[in-house]
């Protein structure tokens, strides 16, 4: 197993030290990045263990920073080295066109601060944690899905859906269903009764409901919706 040399290590401490005792302390230490408890954590693994039986590749529609994605990429590689995993995300959070059918139409208040989350990003920042990581399987696609077609020849054995608003969950599952193989897996994020981003869970319902399927809703939040094999 490779070491470090002495050089780099004296380096890395002298690093540390100095942002340690700097105004940027907090970036020294560590702190838990999942959005996910160890449970669900914990869950999520269970269920692409599960979609593992189905063909396809892996899509996730949202992925924020890439904690997930390093995650979930970190299991596959012990699990399914072969496996494709594809994401897509806009990179600067919530569309304008998202946030107005929250407001217009859902009753939220334009000025929510919750809105505001998750622009401070961008594809090269996450590619560059993939790296770190040594993710290499992965293919980033940036766009809205509200906007931005999956290819009509995809197939996909598990996804995870973490848009958080009605408008782009709803568009993730009218894309993903007919791609999805059977026996696979959509996992939407965020669909406790009383998340502040409500609109991933009323999306999967009124799916669910055209459809005539039924979703599972595992670990307080995670929607489970599974494409059956007839």
């Amino acid at each position: 197993m490779a070491t470090e040399s002495p050089w780099a290590i004296l380096l890395d401490r002298i690093a540390r030290t100095a942002l340690f005792y700097s105004p940027l302390r907090s970036f020294s230490l560590y702190k838990y990045r999942y959005a996910f408890t160890p449970n669900q954590l914990r869950q999520l693994l269970d269920l692409v263990d599960e979609a593992l039986h189905a063909d396809g590749d892996f899509i996730e529609i949202g992925c924020y920073r890439g904690y997930t994605t390093v995650f979930l990429n970190r299991h596959l590689n012990e699990v399914a080295p072969d496996r494709r995993y594809h994401v897509l995300d806009t990179f600067g959070g919530f569309t304008s066109a998202s946030v107005q059918a929250e407001v217009a139409g859902r009753g939220k208040a334009s000025g929510d601060r919750a809105f505001a989350k998750f622009t401070n990003n961008s594809s090269r920042r996450f590619e560059a944690t993939l790296a770190l990581n040594g993710i290499e399987r992965v293919t980033v696609t940036t766009g809205d899905i509200c906007q931005t077609p999956l290819p009509p020849d995809a197939r996909y054995c598990f996804a995870l859906i973490d848009v958080d608003l009605y408008l782009p969950t709803q568009a993730a599952l009218a894309a993903i269903w007919p791609r999805l193989a059977p026996g696979g897996v959509i996992v939407v994020d965020d669909c406790q009764a009383d998340h502040v981003y409500d609109g991933s869970r009323q999306a999967l319902t009124e799916f669910c409901e055209r459809e005539g399927l039924e979703f599972e809703l595992i670990a307080f939040k995670l929607g489970v919706l599974r494409k059956p094999h007839s």
